[in-house]
């Protein structure tokens, strides 16, 4: 027969159920008139069917603010059923009292089969917690009326476990059914109590272990549970008065990622009386105030450094951070505090050394049932994973305490690992300024933050790296690492570029512009892509051991110059020195840039050659403070320093493979730069050898090379570059058969520090005040002029003049004849040669002043290259004056090319117009006609 549902309603104490059975006959009663339910069945049930039993509230978190009543917004759960075996032969009377005995008998057992919907959302199964116990209803069957008042007691089904003892029903529940979607967040309702929690409840229930209930009570108004429950990650403490929550609390352990401060995360609901902002109606009402917190069980890790993560110490600066009126998290076993849109900061300070920063930073929660955040999560960090700060020195090694170790922190990006059972923070890149490039050279751009990384050999280093101001270890447990064991072997395998710029080119470095900051002589040129712990800021391609090192040079150092020729191309690569080193140092309570480039050796290149004797060239310079002296005892006051030396080194014009014309050799040349005192060049030894064709100029050496030992240079400095020079007078000079009077010499180092090659000029006399030229009874003038410029083609410019002139007076009868000849040599910057020679006869003869001839023959002959041309002109100028008639002729040849004529030609001067007029020709006809015979 199938099973009938009844329904058992006694006003008197509020019973409502609903009752159907199985496994039962209906006989006819004894004493009673009432029929009886007899057990014939060895598996006879009877279900009881409760209404509702949990009511789900809104929840605020705050009073009210309402112009009106307050209404707050509720739902019922489901009905529930429990399901009791009742014993075979068991005897029901057919009444109210009748089957509320028969449940309430010991001998009745709830079935497992049986389920509530108790607290709301959560279908639980009331079981024993002692193996082998039963659960048992402990209802009366008749009401209960209390003496005196006659007051009736509302009538309730307590459940315990048969061994239960008083205060606690001995009971656990087994969650088996999960209601979330109900219920959407918006309008009155916030996210009521236990949502997002039920999946945990369940889930954790059937992991680890079931809740524990002390107190399990059903009624028509619904239930009373006192329940907890404690995981390893989670626990869920509910305390519900008929059907309405008084007290839940919901907590997850996990910790603060990505540095790992162990946290725990409690959503907690209790029922308090909240004040009614009204100005009509002032009072309070019963709400659920619902608070959601982060609690900071251990505030301060020590022993954090690492290869990755910079500091000794991590503080967060708070225990309670209340997440109340905060997005509400999806999972609040991992979420992003406050949400993506206004996530929470968090205040952390970090020690590094004796250095502490702070800053907010948002952090996300992860529960100890994960290992780390998902990626979603992690997308919703990572773009408020960078923490601003303050300019700040912060050692970003940790081991050795290195010059470039220590940077000027602006910023720094954070991600976390998990090592063991807990997270430990990593820097992925940090913004950093450059102090010591900001402060030798100019411009806005190093003032800006730039952005680095650790480079990989450093990242692969494992365990911590702790410095000696950090303390024990007590932060998250760790693995056991591999890799070096101490501290010096670990300081060892820190590579010399620990740290990489993020963007491909690097920093650009460059002092082409500012040659006094690096030492006038060199201007280093190059784009650092890394920070050495020596050097500084280095274009790594260049450090020693780089494979292919002298191509490496020539493509960093691109641009670069030292003494104006290309830095790269002077470097011996095959001694595999190192790069700059450009530091920013302490010393004492001072800060400084320190540049140092020491004993770098040379090699030659085109016009920069090595000295004969002696050791090869050198460069060594030095750009930093040095302590001055004091004669109080005092301490000493840093004053800043330039020195740039360079060593033995010599100068050939023309550059190799010509036969040299000139060389100049140098001991030393020294730019020097001190506070209060204008840059200064200094030229020591110098001597000057003239070769070949020159030669005879090899006495004007010898006689500037004796004054310049004792006459002063002369400086010359502007904001444009400082020049050293000598000017000096010599004495007659003989060299062989020419024999040189009046002449100036000169010699002159012009350091420029703008972007321009340094430049040696060496000059006797000048076109516009020529030297006197005497060779045998010849006389004549001329000059010398050459400079030579870094790699630039030297400029070379050299003029001779000599000549004889005589007269003659025989009273009726003057004569005059003169012979001159010179030759100019001009070599122009851009490579081309001008050569020229000439020579000028003529005389003139005067008859009784009445008739005068005079004759001119100018002849010239000049060579050019590119391409190579010999060309000449020859000019014949004839006067003639008769007392009554006067007439000059000229007669030009015009050029004419005698190598080269198949090369377009060069453009001349332009004739003159003398030379130019036809009518100069006809008078010289006519001329011929008047004395023909």
């Amino acid at each position: 027969m199938a099973a009938q549902t009844f329904l058992i309603v006694r006003s008197d104490d509020l019973v409502v159920l609903a009752i159907r059975w199985s496994g039962f006959e209906v006989r006819a009663g004894g004493s009673s008139a009432l029929p009886l339910l007899v057990a014939t069945d060895s598996r006879a049930t009877m279900t009881v069917e409760l209404p509702p039993q949990a009511i789900l509230e809104q929840t605020t978190v705050s009073g009210f603010n309402t112009a009106g009543l307050v209404h707050s917004d509720s739902r019922l759960a489901g009905s529930g059923e429990l399901e009791f075996a009742i014993p075979t032969g068991t005897e029901i009377e057919l009444s109210a009292a009748g089957i509320l005995k028969a449940l309430a008998d010991g001998r009745a057992r709830l079935e497992p089969t049986s389920g509530i919907e108790i607290p709301w959302g959560l279908k639980v199964v009331p079981l024993a917690r002692t193996q082998g116990a039963d659960v048992v209803a402990g209802h009366t069957d008749d009401p209960v009326v209390a003496p005196g008042s006659g007051t009736v007691s509302l009538w309730s089904m307590p459940l315990r476990a048969s061994d239960a003892t008083p205060g606690d029903a001995g009971l656990e529940l087994r969650p088996t059914f999960v209601s979330d979607g109900d219920i959407v967040a918006g309008g009155l309702f916030q996210r009521p109590p236990l949502d997002g929690w039920r999946n945990i409840i369940v889930t954790s229930s059937h992991d680890f272990s079931l809740p524990r209930a002390t107190r399990m009570e059903l009624t028509a108004l619904g239930g009373s549970l006192s329940a907890a429950a404690k995981w390893p990650s989670d626990s869920w403490t509910h305390e519900m008065v008929l059907g309405r929550d008084q007290k839940v609390a919901v907590t997850a352990r996990g910790t603060l990622w990505p540095f790992g401060f162990p946290a725990v995360y409690l959503d907690s609901t209790t029922r308090e009386f909240l004040p009614v902002h009204n100005p009509q109606i002032l009072g309070c009402v019963s709400g659920l105030l619902r608070r959601r917190i982060l609690v900071i069980t251990q505030p301060l890790l020590t022993g954090m450094r690492s290869p990755t993560f910079p500091f000794d110490e991590v503080e967060i600066l708070g225990r309670e951070f209340s997440l109340s009126g905060t997005a509400e998290p999806q999972d609040p076993h991992m979420f992003l505090p406050g949400g993506v849109l206004t996530p929470v900061q968090f205040p952390v300070r970090c020690r590094s050394g004796t250095t502490d920063i702070e800053f907010v930073l948002p952090l996300i929660f992860v529960s100890d049932m994960h290992p780390t955040p998902s990626a979603g999560v992690l997308a919703q960090w990572d773009p408020h994973a960078t923490a601003r700060i303050p300019g700040t020195r912060l050692d970003m090694v940790g081991a050795e305490h290195r010059p470039g170790d220590v940077l000027e922190v602006h910023a720094l990006t954070f991600t976390g690992d998990r090592i063991g059972t807990g997270h430990h923070p990593e820097v992925v890149t940090f913004d950093a300024v450059l102090p010591a490039l900001r402060s030798l050279l100019p411009g806005a751009q190093f003032d800006q933050p730039r952005t680095l990384r650790y480079a990989p050999q450093f990242r692969s280093l494992s365990g911590p790296m702790n410095s000696p101001a950090s303390g024990p270890v007590n932060g998250p447990a760790s693995d056991p690492v591999s890799g070096p064991d101490t501290d010096s072997e670990r300081s060892a395998a820190v590579p010399d570029v620990p740290f990489l710029f993020e963007a491909p080119s690097g920093v650009p470095v460059s002092f082409t512009r500012n040659a006094d900051r690096s030492g006038g002589l060199v201007a280093p040129r190059f784009s650092a892509d890394g920070i050495s712990r020596e050097l500084g800021p280095v274009a790594t391609s260049v450090l020693p051991g780089a494979p292919n090192l002298e191509a490496a040079l020539s493509n960093a150092f691109s641009g670069a110059t030292l003494f104006g020729f290309p830095l790269a191309a002077l470097i011996d690569a095959a001694l595999h020195p190192k790069p700059p080193a450009i530091l920013h140092k302490r010393m004492g309570d001072a800060l400084f840039t320190e540049v140092r480039w020491e004993r770098l050796r040379l090699k030659a290149h085109k016009a920069f050659r090595a000295r004969v004797t002696g050791p090869p060239p050198e460069l060594d310079l030095f750009v930093g403070c040095v302590p001055a002296p004091s004669a109080t005892g005092a301490p000493a006051v840093l004053e800043p320093v330039t020195s740039c030396t360079l060593m033995n080194f010599a100068l050939a014009l023309p550059p190799p493979p010509v036969a040299p014309l000139l060389k100049l050799s140098f001991d030393s040349v020294t730019f020097t730069r001190t506070a209060g005192r204008a840059p200064a060049v200094a030229v020591n030894g110098l001597k000057i050898e003239f070769a070949g064709a020159l030669k005879l100029l090899q006495e004007l050496q010898s006689q500037l090379e004796k004054l310049i030992g004792v006459r002063g240079p002369t400086t010359d400095v502007s904001t444009t570059g400082i020049a050293v020079g000598y000017e000096v007078g010599i004495p007659k000079a003989a060299a062989g058969m020419f024999v040189l009077q009046n002449v100036s010499g000169r010699v002159r180092v012009t350091v420029p520090f703008v972007e321009k090659p340094v430049t040696v000029a060496l000059g006797f006399a000048s076109r516009e005040r020529p030297f006197a030229l005497t060779v045998s009874a010849f006389g004549g003038g001329g000059y010398a002029d050459i400079e030579i410029a870094g790699e630039n083609e030297p400029r070379m410019e050299i003029s001779l003049e000599f000549g004889a002139m005589l007269a003659i007076d025989f009273v009726v009868a003057k004569a005059e004849v003169h012979a001159l000849g010179g030759v100019r040599f001009q070599r122009h910057p851009d490579g081309r040669t001008e050569l020229e020679a000439f020579i000028r006869i003529g005389g003139s003869v005067e008859l009784l002043g009445l008739v005068t001839v005079s004759v001119e023959l100018r002849v010239s002959l000049t060579y050019l290259d590119d391409p190579p041309r010999l060309f000449g002109r020859a000019t014949v100028v004839i006067e003639l004056d008769l007392t009554l008639y006067s007439e000059t002729v000229t007669v030009d040849s015009g050029t004419f090319e005698l190598i080269g004529g198949s090369a377009p030609a060069r453009q001349m001067r332009d004739l003159t117009v003398a030379e130019r007029d036809a009518s100069g020709f006809e008078a010289w006809q006519h001329y011929r006609k008047a004395f023909a015979p």
